[in-house]
């Protein structure tokens, strides 16, 4: 790794590696550019060549060492430009990530090298202090990996946070660069600022990651919240609707009776009724829940789906959803068949436009099963699946249904089985 006074060919070349391979986890989910694997191998030995060509005397002022950390670690970003697509900010900080990470890993190997008997151990073989400092990273390596790491999203992130965790990550490493270059210093100072770079570090990936998804969650947890007050609105819409067609469905139905009575009692040829009679019918409730803003919820939905071609079946063995708060249930059926509806109008085969309701009771429970079928992948982010159009609230419906099912103290569960997407709810009724 880094030498106190300079930087010898061999060190230079090590420490371009151990960052390259802790770039390397940050961008795992990255898209790679063409002949990855030629371009990858091709451009790391020549960020090798150029970083062991350039030498300077030990006796060189610090502020020069200093620098030459700097390109070193621009040499790596350079190569992961040259390698990875996306958003270049994002593929910067991603880098950055992991440059803390192998400063975190190569602190965490100065403070094992003070402890007596390992420095003993160090010195008696080079061999030896390489297999400490790569099992040393690799554990470090692993841990940042799982915390960290593996969540990496690519492009996606804040931008303000990640200039932060960038800005920190770079001080830390600079000024800690400073100190290593100082003469004499004990091993209790040593210890001191070794410990306060892995805490910079760790804080800094903590910005980056755990912040920001505090704050994306945070932003969320806003959208539904809006989500759920046009929901209100649209269920006052939606029942005055439904009462103003109840209106008109019985006067139609009256009129019919008349017609045909009259028709009968002439003896007057007249077309078939039937079909009006059926289109009538299709405004009844599709099902009775227990629940009269359900109820009004599955008959507008019914209607919703006629309009796509979707098919919109529905059975209920319980009437007990009145123990729930309507509003909240409301806006679970409503984004649970929503995003069912979209799925399935999308499916070629006409036959399976389908979305399929059931509820029903299991002991001191509700269960509520919807399942679709769907054309093309679905993608899943922390075990839901997520929609890439993030505008006008699309991309919250499963995350909206999980807030919702925890506000009542249930669980849910999605699967995926060949063609059909299932959603399985399960609410306690105590």
């Amino acid at each position: 790794m880094l030498n106190a006074e300079m930087l010898s060919k061999f060190e230079a070349i090590g420490y371009i590696i151990e960052v390259l391979i802790a770039e390397l986890l940050f961008l795992h989910a990255y898209k790679k550019r063409n002949l990855f694997w030629v371009r990858f191998p091709a451009a790391a030995v020549i960020a090798g060549i150029i970083a062991s060509s350039i030498t300077y005397p030990a006796a060189s002022i610090a502020i020069y060492r200093f620098m030459f950390f700097f390109f070193l670690i621009a040499l790596t970003v350079g190569v992961m430009l040259f390698c990875y697509k996306g958003n270049s900010f994002s593929i910067v900080s991603s880098c950055i990530a992991g440059v803390a990470t192998q400063h975190i890993a190569f602190k965490l190997m100065t403070i094992i090298s003070l402890i007596p008997s390992m420095s003993i151990l160090l010195e008696i073989s080079v061999i030896y202090r390489i297999i400490v400092e790569v099992l040393t990273m690799a554990v470090v390596y692993t841990i940042v990996y799982f915390m960290a790491a593996r969540a990496q999203v690519p492009d996606r992130g804040s931008i303000r946070l990640n200039i932060l965790s960038v800005i920190v990550v770079l001080i830390c490493i600079g000024v800690n660069r400073l100190v290593a270059d100082a003469k004499g210093l004990s091993n209790e100072v040593i210890v001191a600022s070794s410990i306060y770079a892995i805490l910079c570090c760790s804080f800094a990936l903590s910005i980056q990651f755990y912040l920001h998804k505090w704050q994306q969650e945070k932003a969320e947890s806003m959208v539904i919240k809006g989500l759920l007050s046009a929901s209100e609105k649209q269920y006052e819409q939606w029942k005055e609707m439904v009462e103003f067609n109840n209106i008109q469905m019985h006067d139609l139905k009256h009129m019919l009776n008349h017609i045909e009575h009259f028709a009968g009692k002439e003896k007057t040829d007249i077309p078939d009724l039937s079909p009006i009679r059926e289109s009538i019918e299709s405004f009844a409730p599709i099902v009775r829940t227990g629940n009269d803003v359900i109820d009004v919820l599955l008959r507008n939905m019914g209607a919703l789906c006629r309009q796509q071609g979707v098919r919109l079946n529905c059975v209920s063995f319980t009437d007990k959803l009145d123990k729930f708060d309507s509003m909240s249930l409301y806006f679970l059926f409503g984004n649970a068949i929503d995003n069912a509806r979209a799925g399935a109008a999308t499916v070629s085969d006409k036959e399976k436009r389908l979305v399929d309701v059931s509820l029903k009771q299991f002991g001191d429970s509700v269960i509520i099963h919807v399942w679709n079928y769907f054309e093309g992948d679905i993608t899943f982010e922390d075990k839901l699946p997520v929609s890439k159009d993030l505008e006008n609230g699309h991309g919250f419906g499963i995350k909206s249904i999980k807030v919702i099912v925890d506000k009542f103290g249930g669980a849910f569960k999605t699967q995926v089985e060949g063609d059909v997407f299932h959603l399985n709810i399960i609410l306690p009724l105590t």
